[in-house]
């Protein structure tokens, strides 16, 4: 039987394979040394192409089989495919939620000219200007990446959450994509 690779059970089972291989499966000799540690683990063969395949790194194939999957799940200590997605099923990984009770600050209810400090750990802080659109503007920073004057996108603030930003013009240069507090999220949140 064949599985599509595309699913959330397969993206958890490849990371769970790095974590167990120590490190992330990039190039071809990565490829080689994890089939090398995947047999000699569970005294089973899976070929380097067959892993390269799973991992995106051969296009053209879009499943897998399920002999090939009991193979990996032996090697992250679980006894086949269907026990994995079993255990991931019953451990009751939260990946969604109605967010409440958390201070929130939208585009929608600022002007332009207000302003935001923003706050996260270890000891990072920004005032920010609001803009127009979904666009604001530092105008102060303490311990930050983020220079006065950087701009960036974004609609929606959440205090203990994540802030992500688009289109960061950061020293005179775009980067598409900007992750803040990615760990523990903003740890100050207050409009000025």
């Amino acid at each position: 039987m064949a599985v599509k690779t595309n699913t959330p059970q397969i993206a958890l089972l490849k990371k769970r394979v790095e974590e167990c291989f120590g490190a992330s499966v990039e190039t071809r000799s990565d490829f080689a040394r994890l089939a090398t540690e995947i047999e000699a683990t569970v005294r089973e063969h899976i070929s380097e192409n067959t892993l390269r395949r799973l991992w995106g790194r051969i296009s053209g194939y879009d499943t897998v089989f399920t002999r090939t999957l009991d193979v990996i799940c032996r090697y992250v200590g679980y006894n086949h495919w269907n026990h994995f997605v079993e255990c991931v099923a019953a451990e009751h990984l939260s990946e969604s939620d109605v967010v409440t009770g958390v201070k929130a600050i939208k585009v929608e209810d600022l002007s332009p000219g207000d302003r935001v400090r923003i706050g996260w750990l270890p000891d990072r802080m920004c005032i920010i200007e609001y803009v127009g659109g979904r666009a604001f503007r530092a105008i102060s920073t303490e311990n930050s990446t983020l220079q006065v004057g950087d701009t960036f996108e974004c609609s929606l603030f959440l205090k203990g959450y994540p802030l992500f930003v688009d289109n960061l013009f950061h020293g005179g240069e775009h980067c598409q994509r900007y992750s803040i507090g990615l760990n523990n999220g903003l740890t100050t949140l207050e409009r000025l």
